[in-house]
């Protein structure tokens, strides 16, 4: 088969994907979009604040965008690797490249739209929903920009892990993928929190995610039964040439990941 870039055969390829697979993903858009909409909204159905809405606003993020989404991701790739479809997938007349943009396209197609969709859901509820409560005192809490920021990284990030995890393993491709991704990021807080607790002269409580500011903590056990509300609480953030680097680092790994994919992809082949 010839390896190089031909822009008709992609085009093919993307039809022969949407022929084969796109009903799938629409029906699985709509059902997230839907399982969205009915976590998210029940804080615009009452004017007295909630704790218990507001935590299972929160949840749809990890339930449905970072859990659902990566179950999606898991297939990306799949059928490249698994014995009962991989032979067949392989033999498809198109170049490596062409195979793997095409998935990694549609891939990308799926999760921009849904990050973008509860951004903006959680903006508009909590917005609607402030606006509404009788008590002002007691309101939501919408995220801040720099949280919103490292978690759409932290989204592309996990997502590109899950990518290369549907070709690389070539069975329980999703388990071993998440065991991977979550021993290689306790690891890394676990020594970054380490690396916090040596430079601050050992805080009480410190709180240090990979590629953040740190927060610090130094109670003042002075004897008294509320020493733990005499407390000092720093906020060390990221200069801004630091934080530049972290996301330009951030968005090489990713790309990176993506590279792998395809270098697993053409493995395969071979």
């Amino acid at each position: 088969m010839n390896q190089t870039f031909d822009i008709h055969r992609f085009a093919l390829m993307l039809r022969l994907e949407i022929a084969e697979r796109g009903r799938n993903y629409l029906l699985m858009a709509l059902l997230m979009a839907f399982a969205m909409v009915v976590m998210m909204t029940p804080v615009t159905l009452s004017h007295e604040f909630s704790g218990f809405r507001e935590v299972l606003h929160y949840f749809a993020l990890f339930l449905i965008v970072l859990f659902g989404g990566s179950l999606f991701t898991s297939g990306a790739l799949a059928q490249y690797s698994t014995s009962a479809t991989g032979i067949s997938a392989l033999m498809v007349p198109a170049s490596t490249m062409e195979k793997f943009l095409t998935s990694l396209l549609f891939n990308l197609i799926f999760l921009v739209p849904l990050i973008t969709f509860y951004w903006w859901l959680h903006y508009y509820t909590l917005g609607f929903a402030n606006g509404n409560l009788t008590n002002q005192a007691s309101k939501y809490h919408p995220m801040p920009a720099d949280i919103v920021i490292y978690t759409t990284f932290g989204y592309f990030g996990i997502h590109a892990c899950v990518f290369l995890g549907s070709i690389f393993f070539k069975k329980s491709a999703y388990i071993k993928t998440a065991v991977a991704a979550v021993s290689i990021a306790f690891i890394v807080s676990v020594l970054n929190t380490m690396i916090a607790i040596k430079f601050t002269d050992n805080p009480t409580k410190v709180t240090a995610m990979p590629l953040t500011g740190w927060k610090l903590w130094y109670y003042n056990e002075d004897g008294s039964t509320k020493w733990r509300f005499a407390s000092t609480h720093y906020y060390l953030p990221l200069s801004d040439n630091l934080l530049l680097t972290a996301q330009l680092v951030t968005g090489a790994f990713i790309i990176l990941l993506w590279m792998c994919a395809f270098y697993q992809l053409k493995e395969r082949e071979i």
